[in-house]
Formats: structure tokens, sequence, C-alpha cells
């Protein structure tokens, strides 16, 4: 016996499209705003199928719901050989079918960044899921994106956006100042000769140059 036609409603697209615009409202009322920031790639590694430039100029607001109400998930601040690392991670719900009509793209992909306005801080994106919750009415609506903290590896940002922009500026070292009252010149004393090897019958001799030479 196949299922009742006349209570299961998964092939029925009202249905659907009734919960679809239920969860969209849902994130309207209950999320926040984000900037969505795809990624470009300039050159990529096809050997490696990886990108090696990219670049970041194209922005998109888009309202999504924060799963992880308790605060940032991940890691957390943490202190390694090479200084202080945060490695915060954020979850975010978006509805397709929003995601679609503001980016006219069919779903996230793993590297673009979004945008927190509240914390003014860059995430990227390290896995969509879209299989939660799991087809309800037979059709799935929502993608969840799980985010990382970004870390700018000189990439080109330029998206216009001065909160975004202005994070990932190389801050210019000042040239160091020249005191003229000290005496900069080298000690003659502790100066290194440089000894050019010397031609004999032809031959040119390198002993003097070597520096495990008794005579050096």
């Amino acid at each position: 016996m196949t299922t009742n036609p006349y209570i299961n409603t998964i092939n029925f697209t009202a249905e659907q499209d009734l919960i679809g615009n239920l969860v969209i409202e849902s994130i309207q009322m209950h999320g926040q705003d984000f900037i969505y920031v795809p990624r470009q790639i300039v050159n990529e590694d096809t050997i490696f199928n990886e990108d090696t430039l990219s670049s970041f100029t194209e922005t998109h607001t888009i309202e999504m719901h924060i799963e992880s109400v308790d605060g940032f998930e991940g890691e957390g601040d943490m202190l390694s050989k090479f200084g202080l690392e945060v490695r915060d991670q954020l979850i975010t719900t978006v509805s397709i079918s929003r995601f679609t009509e503001v980016t006219s793209t069919e779903r996230p992909k793993v590297g673009d960044l979004l945008y927190f306005p509240i914390t003014d801080k860059v995430f990227e994106i390290k896995f969509v899921e879209d299989e939660v919750p799991f087809f309800q009415l037979g059709k799935m609506h929502v993608y969840q994106l799980t985010c990382e903290l970004f870390s700018w590896a000189r990439e080109t940002i330029n998206t216009g956006i001065n909160e975004i922009d202005n994070n990932f500026i190389a801050p210019v070292q000042p040239a160091a100042a020249v005191d003229s009252t000290v005496d900069n010149s080298p000690d003659p004393d502790t100066q290194l000769i440089p000894l050019s090897p010397q031609t004999v019958d032809g031959v040119i001799d390198f002993t003097k140059t070597n520096p495990f030479s008794e005579d050096y």
C-alpha cells in the first residue's frame, strides 16, 4: 500500500512553499543582517586544486539566523607557538530561496566570506550543510553555514565598505629615525678585510678565501 495521498502532502508544492515562506519570515524576525562576500578566483592551481590568488569585491546584504546563541563556538582564543590565535566559530542559517534571490547564485561556497556588523568580524565559510532539517515535506528550505574567523593571507579585498576593507590593510612600518649625534661608521678594527683569489701560473688559488684554512 502506498502512502495516503490525502494526508501525506510530501509532493504538494503549495505546502512546501508555505513552509519556505514561514522560514523566511522567522529568519527576518529573529535573525541578523550579514554581508555576504563571494570569493573570486584570480589564479587557480589546477594541479593541487586550490586558488593561489583570490579577490573579494562583490557584496550582498542578507538576513541569517544565528544558531550558536551561547556565543562563539570553536577552539576560542589559544596561545600557540605563533602567538595568540583567535579561532572563533559561528553557525548561521539562511533561507535557500532568499539566498538565490539576493545573490543570483544557487548556494554559498566554501571560501566565501561573511561580515557580521555587530561584532565587526569577518568569517570564512568552512562547510555548507544543505540537509537540515531533513526534507521538510520533501524539500530543503535552508542552508546551515559553519564559519570560522577569517585569516587574511594578502588576498585582494576591495568591497567598497570601509568596515570590511579597513580590517585588511597592511600596517605601514615607520622608518627608523637616524641619530645624527651617533657615529655609525664601521669600526676598522672589527671590519673584515676581503681576500681576493690570487692567480699563480694561470691557476686561481682560493686558499685565502677558505674560512676553514689556517691562513685565513
